[in-house]
């Protein structure tokens, strides 16, 4: 028998209990019932193990790893309910282990403390916080299932990204580094991007979100980019000399801030732009003796600027390349070869006209 005490509190003529207990003791008490082809009334999603994996993986990374969200529960009739003069309730649970509480929501949370994935000591304190149904119809947890998990409003990912950053909660120094970049690049007057990165929900006038340059400029940050080893300062400053030379290079697409005849201050166009930067800056080594200027990146361009490939970035020469993740993907690398150093037939290279 396990007794667990527990607040008890109405919403219109439903009583629910809240309460805190140990994880380990709580997981062993829980079920699901996954939906699936032959039981389509399963609530819950497929448990994933290697979503549990992580879940335990991450609570072992220290102390800030914590799970303040509440798993809610639906208790079966097998538990029972004691009142008393205090103004408290206790839970009784008949057994230490058994099917006695359908997990509504949390199911991952919950059962990365099994014994099969768990990675805390046992001598380790973890409380769950608790909001528990009590013999609920099947109705009302399929009701609360679906408003958790489908009609809520996921909290917005670039406003989410940008909390992780004030609060040093990223994954990684790489990803640090490339969110300190990409907030330059906003907020320096001299940026062609300059005011245009969308960072927070309902700003007007931007052309592109800070997670959808992200994965572009922590690939020129990691080991083996192009701006893995220069200072931060440099950093901006290359980058903001290459996006002058992106502007000088297709000047009517850059004009064109609606995106209405031009794709370049589209997401796709200025991703695919940002990742030719390893070849422009290559071509620059070679042939302006590794300076990284407007002036150096617009002479470098030439080979993109006179394509016919990208029609200076008209829509109607772009529309379909753009259209898939494979097509851009085998856009841009058309638009690497095109930025080669080609060499001639004595064996020196020389740029392209």
């Amino acid at each position: 028998m396990k007794r667990v005490r527990a607040i008890a509190f109405k919403q219109k003529t439903t009583t629910l209990y809240c309460f805190t207990m140990s994880a380990m003791e709580l997981e062993p008490l829980c079920f699901v019932e996954a939906a699936t082809r032959d039981n389509k009334k399963g609530l819950q999603r497929v448990t994933e193990p290697g979503r549990l994996q992580e879940i335990a993986e991450y609570l072992n990374g220290g102390e800030r790893s914590i799970l303040p969200n509440n798993i809610i529960l639906n208790l079966t009739p097998q538990v029972t309910i004691e009142n008393d003069a205090s103004g408290l309730v206790t839970l009784v649970f008949p057994e230490s282990e058994g099917d006695f509480a359908f997990v509504v929501d949390g199911q991952h949370r919950l059962f990365s403390f099994s014994d099969e994935y768990r990675e805390l000591p046992d001598t380790e304190t973890f409380e769950l916080p608790v909001v528990a149904l009590h013999n609920a119809t099947e109705e009302m947890v399929g009701q609360t299932f679906v408003e958790i998990n489908v009609n809520q409003k996921p909290v917005n990912k670039d406003l989410l990204t940008q909390m992780k950053a004030i609060l040093g909660l990223l994954d990684t120094d790489f990803e640090n580094t490339a969110i300190d970049l990409i907030h330059a690049l906003d907020d320096d007057k001299q940026s062609p991007l300059y005011n245009r990165i969308l960072r927070f929900p309902k700003e007007k006038n931007k052309w592109i979100k800070v997670n959808q340059l992200l994965p572009v400029v922590m690939g020129l940050l990691t080991p083996g980019g192009c701006l893995y080893s220069k200072a931060t300062a440099e950093r901006k400053r290359v980058v903001i000399a290459y996006l002058e030379g992106v502007k000088r290079s297709f000047p009517d697409a850059w004009a064109d801030t609606d995106a209405e005849s031009h794709s370049l201050l589209q997401t796709a166009g200025l991703q695919i732009m940002l990742s030719v930067l390893p070849d422009a800056m290559q071509r620059c080594d070679f042939f302006e003796q590794f300076n990284y200027t407007t002036e150096t990146f617009e002479r470098q361009l030439k080979p993109l600027a006179d394509s016919s490939l990208i029609g200076a970035w008209r829509k109607a020469a772009v529309e379909d390349a753009l259209s898939t993740s494979a097509k851009r993907k085998l856009l841009l690398g058309q638009l690497k070869e095109l930025m080669k150093i080609k060499p001639t037939v004595a064996g020196i290279a020389a740029p392209m006209a």
